[in-house]
């Protein structure tokens, strides 16, 4: 999945019509599918960028089998309870850490979307585009951390520590 593509359809979903009864707002079905477009652009730019990291990054090594596996070894759940440790988050770059809180922040909104037909408050156009705002910076500054940086990211978030 490319990162880039997906928060570009988010911004889409949240941008109000031009045309139209409905001119000036979007469609409130919308802004949900933007927050999941958003989320899930975070989530597979840190796929690959693991993949990229353990396997390689070159166009015949992203095809392999080993890459695959590697980009499809992200867990949601485990990667947002290694994100939410505070004291192993500290050890890595701020822009990992940036990262991290935006996607810890944006996987219950993602929820939100996924699974409460009748939330409590709609979500609103101006919290969906400062949501996508928020995944596009985490995402830009991510994407500049040394291989080194994400190599030890993904041990991270991939490989429990056992006892």
């Amino acid at each position: 999945m490319n990162w880039e593509q997906l928060l570009a359809l988010a911004e889409t979903l949240a941008r109000p019509p031009e045309h139209g009864e409905s001119r000036g707002r979007p469609q409130q079905t919308n802004l949900p599918n933007a927050i999941r477009a958003a989320y899930y652009a975070m989530f597979h730019a840190l796929a690959n960028s693991n993949a990229d990291a353990l396997v390689g990054s070159t166009p015949s090594v992203r095809t392999s089998p080993e890459w695959t596996r590697t980009q499809r070894a992200l867990n949601h759940g485990a990667a947002k309870t290694q994100m939410s440790k505070r004291n192993a988050m500290a050890t890595f770059e701020l822009a990992v850490q940036d990262f991290s809180n935006t996607f810890v922040t944006l996987q219950p909104q993602r929820h939100e979307a996924d699974y409460n037909p009748n939330p409590e408050r709609p979500f609103g156009r101006y919290e969906t585009i400062q949501s996508i705002q928020q995944a596009r910076a985490a995402i830009e500054a991510f994407q500049a951390v040394s291989i080194p940086e994400k190599r030890r990211f993904a041990t991270y978030i991939l490989f429990c520590q056992r006892r």
